[in-house]
């Protein structure tokens, strides 16, 4: 397939995990792929690993951003208008993940993961609305099941991830009349650098664990998210809106 012939698109996170497994796919359908993240080396490397891969017909280059940085994320976004002249697709993969009983949750933690998950996410959008309008693009945001179920040590990834839930269908029908297509992604728990990095809380319940997890093994980044992702950022979603899509292989079910 290249469904992504002569579109450009922006994807963050794309240094590990499901950002990168997008960017990839993407990539190898034909697309120019702007790839966003915080760790320079990791990025780097990402990005020669897409271009270096024969199954790529377009081609991936990097910018580092914080999305947790207003001023980066402006940054960012004008530097791949300047270099490419246009924006079809957003992709918003990045975020982080901290297991706390919710008792021990601390503000500094608190306001980190909102300003990464949920703020990061928006001024990503609002950035890039303006361009994506001109060529009637999507948005793809990642949530999570943490924002449709019961998740424990999640107090505040799962806020994040329901305001992501709830802004994306504000999106869609804000601007679903000039053009714009957004959606979003709610994985359960996904076998990436992030969530194996994620501590348990001191006295974690493993009763408690095993109902957030799907029954059929962790979620794959490249098969079973990072297809959805491109399908939903390419035209043949073009008539999706306001939709999230659960891949949990029922677990919510």
């Amino acid at each position: 397939m290249d469904r992504f012939t002569n579109k450009v698109v922006i994807v963050t996170g794309a240094a590990s995990g499901i950002g990168k497994a997008s960017a990839q796919r993407m990539a190898a359908e034909g697309g120019t792929v702007a790839c966003m993240d915080i760790q320079q080396k990791a990025l780097h490397d990402a990005v020669k690993e897409i271009n270096a891969d024969s199954a790529t017909t377009g081609s991936a280059s990097a910018y580092l951003c914080d999305i947790g940085n207003p001023q980066a994320i402006t940054d960012a976004v004008a530097a791949v208008i300047n270099d490419h002249k246009k924006l079809n697709a957003l992709c918003n993969i990045a975020g982080i993940l901290k297991l706390q009983n919710t008792l021990e949750v601390n503000l500094e933690d608190w306001n980190q993961i909102i300003a990464v998950n949920l703020t990061g996410t928006f001024l990503m959008c609002q950035t890039a609305l303006p361009h994506l309008i001109n060529t009637k693009g999507s948005i793809v945001n990642m949530a999570s099941t943490a924002a449709l179920g019961s998740h424990p040590w999640t107090a505040a990834y799962a806020a994040s991830k329901g305001g992501i839930l709830s802004m994306t269908k504000t999106f869609s029908i804000e601007f679903g009349k000039q053009g714009i297509n957004a959606n979003s992604l709610s994985p359960a728990s996904v076998k990436t650098p992030m969530s194996s990095n994620a501590k348990l809380p001191e006295g974690a319940d493993y009763d408690l664990l095993k109902k957030v997890l799907p029954f059929n093994g962790l979620v794959r980044p490249a098969s079973d998210v990072a297809s959805l992702v491109a399908f939903l950022a390419s035209d043949d979603a073009v008539h999706i809106n306001g939709v999230d899509v659960r891949i949990d292989g029922g677990m919510m079910t």
